[in-house]
């Protein structure tokens, strides 16, 4: 996921006994095809076809050298991305997995690739038929893989992003205004089957599902229906329990407010410290005094030098908060990007500081205040001067095993900005 885009990926399960030009394998593929997809699905200029053609080209250019990328047994993926585009939601679909738009009004809409389904049809029926698990069963399952392997990415047959970027221009691909959009779901076809197999839940339900419990709820809920026909007797399929994954997105909404610490999770799981939606700009970094609030927090004397870094949090409506971090001017002499005025890479101020030193914020304290903003607080958030604006404010103090204080961070919260904690309730 990105600050503006969504990609999930399904890789093509390959028997055992069949022959892998790439010895890397599937997961390796899809992982390096994610990632780059993620990377180049920002730039706006670029449509989703020219981002999976690209993609598929740099994906290509790391294992060239090592792998056969010429033969049919190569790693392969299905793809399904969606990306807010000024006032657009663009979308691209590629093999069996499915985009669900929510359009209100209009109704659901699903954005579905089944091409895969209409080439070997009785290889299909075959290999659909029961029980599961079996070795004849597995040797039909491997006949229909040979077959479609060379039915794959040429006319007449299907297409998956594999090694022939041409792939790309047999996507399904649309835009549709965001404005109508209320919520969608990216989903494999091993997290859909509830609905287009097994018939046990209405899209709508679907999307009732992942709003109120979110995507682990619907695959547990697949698993068990699963569970419930191990063989395959009640809903014929290819194996017991395919890989599901489910993204979620609520559209429209605007960015809640994130605390310091919530930033700090979410740089160390996703190297960014942004939010759905979110961007980050304004980016700077000097030496600066530190004012008597942060001298306190750092413990040392008012107006001595610290690094102070802010930067401006941003979604499609607006600014969300202004961030400032104080930190001790000493981390500058082992990590030189905390005084550079550009987004850090890989992660907060904290990150960049665990690393170079192996100093780990174990501690924190949190505080949350609401203020009328000061004429200075008002200027940080382009608010229109000689105006009442009411502000959340949230500081923070990070602080090591040794309790050292690592950092202070102050976030300004925009008007209208809503701060949402979530936690588990004791039982």
């Amino acid at each position: 996921m990105s600050p503006t885009g969504v990609v999930v990926l399904d890789g093509l399960s390959a028997p055992k006994d069949l022959p892998m030009g790439c010895i890397h394998g599937t997961p390796w593929f899809v992982r390096q095809l994610g990632t780059t997809l993620i990377n180049l699905i920002g730039d706006n200029e670029a449509s989703l076809r020219d981002a999976l053609r690209t993609a598929i080209v740099k994906v290509n250019d790391l294992h060239s050298g090592t792998c056969d990328l010429d033969q049919e047994a190569v790693p392969a993926s299905t793809v399904v991305m969606i990306r807010e585009r000024d006032d657009a939601l663009d979308y691209l679909v590629l093999s069996d997995n499915v985009l669900v738009l929510d359009l209100g009004a209009d109704g659901i809409r699903t954005v579905v690739d089944k091409r895969v389904e209409e080439v070997a049809a009785d290889e299909m029926r075959a290999a659909l038929q029961g029980p599961t698990g079996t070795p004849e069963h597995a040797a039909r399952v491997s006949k229909l893989v040979t077959i479609q392997r060379g039915l794959r990415n040429k006319p007449g047959g299907y297409w998956v992003a594999a090694t022939d970027p041409a792939a790309a221009d047999e996507a399904i691909t649309g835009s549709v205004q965001l404005s109508a959009v209320q919520q969608a779901a990216l989903l494999t076809d091993g997290a859909s089957r509830l609905v287009d197999s097994f018939n046990a839940l209405t899209w709508d339900d679907l999307l009732t599902l992942l709003r109120t419990d979110g995507p682990a709820a619907l695959i547990a809920r697949t698993r068990e229906a699963e569970l419930a026909d191990p063989v395959g007797e009640r809903w014929p399929r290819f194996k017991r329990s395919d890989d599901a994954t489910a993204a979620y997105v609520k559209i429209g909404q605007p960015a809640a407010l994130s605390s310091a610490a919530q930033r700090l999770e979410r740089g160390k799981t996703t190297g960014s410290s942004w939010g759905t939606g979110e961007r980050s700009d304004g980016h700077t970094a000097s030496l600066a005094d530190a004012p008597p609030e942060a001298a306190a927090a750092l413990n040392i004397p008012a107006g001595t030098k610290v690094i102070r870094r802010t930067r401006v949090y941003h979604d499609r409506h607006g600014i969300v908060a202004h961030s400032t971090s104080w930190i001790p001017r000493d981390f500058a002499q082992v990590a030189p990007e905390l005084l550079r005025g550009e987004r850090l890479q890989g992660g907060t101020s904290l990150d960049v500081i665990a690393r170079a030193t192996g100093r780990q914020a174990v501690e924190r304290d949190d505080e949350m205040a609401a203020r009328v903003a000061t004429a200075e607080d008002a200027a940080l958030l382009e608010l229109p001067a000689g105006e009442v604006h009411a502000i959340l404010v949230l500081t923070a103090v990070f602080r090591d095993g040794d309790g050292r204080t690592l950092e202070y961070g102050v976030d300004l919260g925009a008007p209208g900005r809503t701060r949402v904690e979530t936690s588990g309730v004791s039982r």
